[in-house]
Parts: C-alpha cells; sequence; structure tokens
C-alpha cells in the first residue's frame, strides 16, 4: 500500500479485507486519536474483549509475538495497539523484531501503531520528512500495510470545521471568527476542540460573537511566539526578525517588549522543559505532572514536545539566559527596548548546538 490521508485509511478499514498493519502519526493529534477508536470501533463493534494495547515506550517484544500469532475465536479481528513505539527507548534488535513479528502476522490479526505523543516526523519544504530513527519503520508501514499522515490542517480548513461544529450544536460563528480561533489555537486540534466546548458552553444556543472570543480564548501571541523560537534555534534570521515586527507591529514601548520578553522566555523554558521530559522518554502527562502545568496550558507540553526535536539542552539553556539579560538591560538601561530584543535574537541565532555563542 502507501502513504494515506486519515479519511482514505477509515475507507481501507470499512472494506471487507481491512490492512493487517496500519501507523498512524501526524501533527494534528486529535484526529490521531479520532481515527484510532474509529478504526477499533469498526474492527471490534466496541468490544473490550478485542483489543490488546501496548506501551511503546516499554516493549516487551516477546508478549507482542504471542498476541499476534493467534486468530481470535470468538471475535472478528485480534486487534494490537502499540502506542508511541519510541526507537530512542528501545534496542535496535526490539525494533527489528517488531517488523519481524509484523510481517508474518496471523489471519484476521490487525496491528495498529499509534503515535499519540511522540514525533515521528518534522515539516520541511512543505512535506513530511521522518526523522532518521523512524524511517526504517515509515518504510515497512508504507510497503506492507497503511502509513497514514494526519497533517496539520490550516486556518481556512479549521474554521469551516468549527462552522461545522457550532452549526450541529445549534449555534453560529462567522467564518472570520472561526478562522481567528483556529490562528489563536495554533491551528491544534485538540485545544480548539476544547475552546469550542467553553465557547458553545457560552453561547448557550446563540452565535458566538467576537465579544465571546476575546474574552474566552486567550488573545497571547504564544503561536509566533513558538514559530520565533523555532526560527532563531533554526537559525533562520529573516522568518525570526520577520515576526519579530509582526509581534511589535502595534507597539514598540517598554511595556510591549518586556511582555514580549516573558512570552518568549515562557516558550523557550517550555521547549527546555520538553526536551529534558523527551530526552527522559517521559510522556505530555508526565511532564505536566512534574513541571506542575495548570490543565489550561498542558497544551504548552504538547506544542513545545513537538518543536524541541531539533534543538539541544545547552542551545535552549543559552537562549534562556540571554533573554533573561535582556529583560535585566530592558528594565536597567536607556537603551530602546526594541533594539536590546533585537540584538538579544542576533545573539540567540549565534548559539550552536553545544550552547557557545558564535563570535563574528
Amino acid at each position: 500500500m502507501s502513504r494515506m490521508t486519515a479519511q482514505d485509511t477509515l475507507r481501507a478499514f470499512s472494506g471487507e479485507t481491512p490492512p493487517q498493519c496500519c501507523m498512524i502519526c501526524g501533527e494534528d493529534t486529535l484526529t490521531v486519536q479520532q481515527l484510532e477508536k474509529r478504526i477499533l470501533k469498526k474492527l471490534t463493534d466496541g468490544s473490550a474483549l478485542s483489543d490488546t494495547v501496548f506501551d511503546g515506550q516499554d516493549l516487551d517484544t516477546d508478549r507482542l509475538a504471542d498476541a499476534c500469532g493467534f486468530a481470535p475465536m470468538f471475535e472478528p479481528y485480534n486487534v494490537i495497539i502499540i502506542r508511541d513505539l519510541d526507537p530512542d527507548v528501545l534496542p535496535a534488535a526490539s525494533v527489528d523484531a517488531v517488523l519481524q513479528t509484523l510481517s508474518d502476522l496471523a489471519p484476521r490479526v490487525v496491528v495498529l501503531v499509534v503515535m499519540r505523543a511522540v514525533a515521528a516526523y518534522e515539516i520541511r519544504r512543505n512535506e513530511p520528512s521522518f526523522l532518521p530513527k523512524f524511517k526504517k519503520i515509515a518504510t515497512f508501514f508504507e510497503k506492507n500495510g497503511i502509513l497514514c499522515i494526519c497533517a496539520k490542517r490550516d486556518a481556512i480548513t479549521l474554521g469551516k470545521q468549527i462552522a461545522e461544529r457550532a452549526k450541529r450544536h445549534g449555534s453560529e460563528i462567522s467564518r472570520e471568527d472561526a478562522e481567528l480561533l483556529a490562528n489563536r489555537c495554533l491551528c491544534d486540534s485538540t485545544l480548539i476542540h476544547g475552546e469550542m466546548d467553553k465557547l458553545l458552553a457560552c453561547a448557550d444556543g446563540g452565535a458566538i460573537t467576537r465579544e465571546m472570543l476575546d474574552a474566552l480564548v486567550a488573545a497571547l501571541p504564544d503561536a509566533d511566539a513558538f514559530r520565533l523560537a523555532r526560527a532563531v534555534t533554526g537559525g533562520r534570521g529573516s522568518e525570526a526578525l520577520r515576526l519579530l515586527a509582526a509581534l511589535t507591529a502595534r507597539s514598540e514601548d517598554s511595556g510591549t517588549i518586556l511582555g514580549l520578553l516573558s512570552v518568549l522566555s515562557t516558550t523557550f523554558t517550555d521547549l527546555y522543559r520538553a526536551k529534558l521530559g523527551v530526552s527522559a522518554s517521559k510522556q505530555q502527562q508526565a511532564i505536566a505532572a512534574d513541571f506542575n502545568y495548570p490543565k489550561n496550558r498542558e497544551f504548552a507540553v504538547r506544542n513545545a514536545m513537538r518543536d524541541c526535536r531539533s534543538m539541544t539542552v545547552p542551545q535552549l539553556r543559552t537562549c534562556i539566559r540571554i533573554l533573561r539579560e535582556t529583560d535585566k538591560s530592558c528594565k536597567s538601561t536607556r537603551t530602546a527596548p526594541r533594539l536590546l530584543l533585537e540584538q538579544a535574537i542576533v545573539r540567540m541565532l549565534r548559539v550552536r548546538k553545544d550552547g557557545t555563542e558564535e563570535i563574528r
């Protein structure tokens, strides 16, 4: 088979002979989770006895082989789910053993590898590029089953879905406000879903207005701050300065700059914590609990886990130090705050992977 979208993948599992192995991954984590549930419902009719779940962070390959080796007697399919299979925490021999098991499945055995919290690829030139550790796994599923990529959707597409959901609940929202909500939520379907719950409850059958949106959905520049952080650590100077211009378009006074510094410091701190957690093979819930994130900020952990892959701990530590020094300078010198922030961005652009600053 080949790479498929979520819709095509669900269609494939609706046939008389569903594929025996499928890997589901992508930036749209809500679609990943919903697709897993919908496939499971199609194959098992919701029976709790028809599936076995394995933790991909602590996988017993012998037990997996045993589970995949028999056809069910009383159920239509024996469904095996492996969540967040991560080659970084498994010996290379274990990954090979998993792929060998999946290449010789018993009849009516279906294996789903579902990547809920572990990123399998990054976007390069607007296309998904699988990380080196996942290339062998992705290639296997592309050749022997289905490789389903749930890509993040743009604000226009998400805006239409937001409007449709509002209509289903007897409410309505304008196209402009729906797209604004998508952008404020970083086009993250999981976060959008939660914010829509609040807005629909507030509207109570009426229209969702801009006033409700402003009151209930945080209007912080988190999305551009994350993009700015990625541009800085990725060495993309022109993009970083363009984002800075967008973030300071309304005002360049000291209050605005100090607010932006605070958001950037929070963003880099989130990335730093996520990097430490990912390096320790921890999942989103554990990282959020370790650093006492409130429920309404757990999305920041998820986004940081997605974005920290190409960054290093020393690099992030140095960037946080530069931001702290800049904050102090803004409060103790007469130099224009905007200039100080530009200088900080240039310094961060020159931070090497080992945390040292390149001197020119």
